[in-house]
């Protein structure tokens, strides 16, 4: 094992004991002196990668929105011109070739995989600011990609509202399936998010 990866390793021992803690004890309750004791590492190891444990929160949340980010990258103006045309009836049919769908599956693949560390800072013992943190980032997203959506003008429901139905809706589905016991897998809650239509808000007009 060469030094980068054991450093890479090192790392992921300490982020894993801190969320590990934040589940158990909540992140006001932990300290440092917790988090080297659970991933058996010394205080002068954690402090050669962390300044303290605000640090380790804000680089694991940089890390899960930075990706987010990345997968949020999916051609919705393409989405809702699909879901136009679409037979409902034929929807699960044409899901399998249809590659927004197949981008949607790579989001909540990202999702399921850090399950743990998203459900844990979005309980009441992870950072109350995580939530609103992951709505700027939908927010900004949409604003940023997706404006065409939102067009006045002939809408029976005013486009900020729609917008912000949209926003809420996801971050509701979100929250919901990270939380389940026995939740559905990628395929299954990309599928549910396309047959709902709830990324095609604009079908109030």
């Amino acid at each position: 094992m060469n030094r980068q990866e054991k450093n890479k390793l090192t790392q992921q021992r300490i982020m894993d004991a801190f969320v590990k803690l934040v589940s158990e004890k909540g992140f006001n309750n932990l300290t440092v002196s917790n988090i080297t004791r659970t991933a058996k590492l010394s205080r002068g190891t954690f402090y050669i990668y962390y300044l303290d444990k605000y640090d380790v929160l804000e680089k694991i949340e940089t890390y899960l929105l930075t990706n987010m980010e990345k997968l949020m990258q999916i051609n919705i103006d393409k989405t809702i011109s699909w879901l136009d045309d679409v037979d409902n009836n034929k929807l699960s049919a044409e899901l399998d070739t249809y590659s927004p769908y197949r981008s949607f599956i790579q989001s909540f693949d990202f999702l399921d995989k850090n399950r743990f560390t998203l459900k844990t800072l979005l309980s009441k013992n992870g950072d109350s600011q995580f939530v609103y943190k992951l709505r700027h980032l939908i927010d900004e997203q949409i604003d940023s990609h997706y404006k065409n959506i939102f067009k006045d003008g002939n809408e029976v429901i005013p486009s900020d509202y729609t917008h912000d139905l949209l926003i809420s809706s996801l971050i509701s589905i979100i929250g919901h399936w990270l939380q389940k016991d026995d939740p559905e897998s990628p395929a299954e809650i990309a599928e549910i998010l396309i047959r709902s239509r709830i990324l095609a808000a604009y079908q109030v007009k």
